[in-house]
């Protein structure tokens, strides 16, 4: 599947498909953190969200977000101090920094999984339905279709969050994303579990 194909996952009659952007996701060095949080800031006037620590398996990712005033366009910033880590290959494998994901909205995410290739899915392993179906009292049919289609979820006072991912494709990776009620995050908590699986993928 190649990136212009992705990109127009079909639409069909009952109006389910992508929809709009959701996020896009941008990696830099360490020493441009602080001035590209800076440039989205004095540029757009868009605030800036506290750091976040994502944990790689190689060590941890910093992330924050530039999100604009009606918070319509949100584009997280992330770097790591660690030779290994995610963020330092992107960057090693692009030449500097850039665009690694770009993140698309839907209606319906069990729908929109079905119009994307299984194959260029993002593997997740099987003990993370569990620890899900555990964490949040999730019923085994509902479990049974997020692990189908590898789709990750999480939820907090806000609403819920549904999402899975691509494997990378020439270099920038895409997700799918499903939020529901005024969920507002990006399922920070499932980081660890997609990270070490995007590891995975690139040893094979």
């Amino acid at each position: 599947m190649s990136i212009l194909s992705l990109c127009k996952v079909f639409k069909g009659k009952s109006g389910v498909g992508l929809t709009r952007f959701d996020h896009i996701g941008q990696t830099v060095s360490n020493t441009d953190f602080l001035s590209a949080s800076f440039f989205y800031k004095s540029l757009f006037g868009f605030d800036i969200d506290a750091s976040q620590d994502l944990p790689d398996i190689h060590g941890l990712v910093v992330s924050r977000t530039a999100l604009s005033k009606d918070k319509r366009v949100r584009i997280p910033l992330n770097m790591t101090n660690a030779r290994s880590a995610s963020a330092q290959r992107f960057i090693q494998k692009s030449k500097g920094s850039g665009v690694h994901q770009i993140a698309f909205a839907c209606d319906d995410i069990f729908a929109a999984a079905k119009n994307i290739d299984s194959e260029k899915q993002l593997p997740i392993p099987q003990n993370y339905y569990r620890d899900i179906e555990a964490r949040f009292g999730l019923s085994s049919e509902m479990i049974r279709k997020l692990q189908s289609h590898n789709i990750m979820y999480d939820q907090n006072d806000e609403g819920e969050f549904f999402h899975f991912y691509t494997e990378e494709i020439h270099g920038v990776f895409f997700e799918v994303v499903q939020r529901v009620g005024d969920y507002s995050r990006y399922g920070e908590a499932n980081a660890f579990v997609r990270l070490a699986s995007q590891a995975r993928q690139e040893k094979k």
